[in-house]
């Protein structure tokens, strides 16, 4: 097989074989730039990809989030609508706090006190904190003690919370409060 007239002057001239060779070699390390160019960007754009992505779910956080507090506010809407048919609307009730720590109360002031914030039509009493104990172990929360030759000892009360009264509106006789049942 006979070679080309190109190869074989190639081979007669040095000249020649080192532009060839110049010019590959340029080809070569101007590839080689592109390459690691590319690849650098490459990179650059995984990393833009993973932050993108961050936000995108980050957004879609926040974006339930903010459904989940669109449906709490419609929720709090129904029930004040529900409050308000039961007579319970706010501007009808006063508030106060109610706070007794570890008091010692006779068991004859216990009893008004605990009565006093029973619910009723009239009133309503939130309880954070109840608690009621005796002072004494032989004693009994229900059974006081059946020797009479000493007084009965105080019972600890631990009351604390808010008691909502009816301060206008409709007459208390109107309402019919739902009782809780355990």
């Amino acid at each position: 097989m006979a070679a080309s007239p190109f190869l074989m002057q190639l081979r007669q001239s040095r000249r020649a074989s080192l532009l060839l060779f110049g010019t590959t070699l340029l080809a070569l390390i101007v590839a080689a730039a592109w390459f690691v160019n590319a690849r650098s960007n490459l990179a650059e754009a995984y990393q833009r990809l993973g932050g993108s992505n961050q936000l995108l779910s980050e957004a879609r956080v926040r974006e339930q989030e903010a459904r989940m507090r669109v449906d709490y506010a419609e929720s709090s809407l129904r029930m004040l609508e529900a409050a308000r048919a039961q007579g319970l609307s706010p501007e009808f009730w006063g508030e106060r706090l109610i706070n007794l720590r570890q008091s010692q109360l006779s068991r004859e002031e216990t009893l008004p006190m605990l009565d006093s914030v029973a619910r009723s039509p009239g009133h309503l009493f939130g309880a954070d904190a109840f608690e009621l104990s005796v002072t004494r172990p032989d004693e009994g929360l229900f059974d006081p003690p059946v020797t009479s030759d000493r007084q009965p000892a105080p019972l600890l009360l631990t009351l604390r919370g808010n008691l909502l009264f009816r301060t206008g509106g409709r007459a208390v006789s109107d309402y019919i409060l739902p009782v809780a049942t355990p």
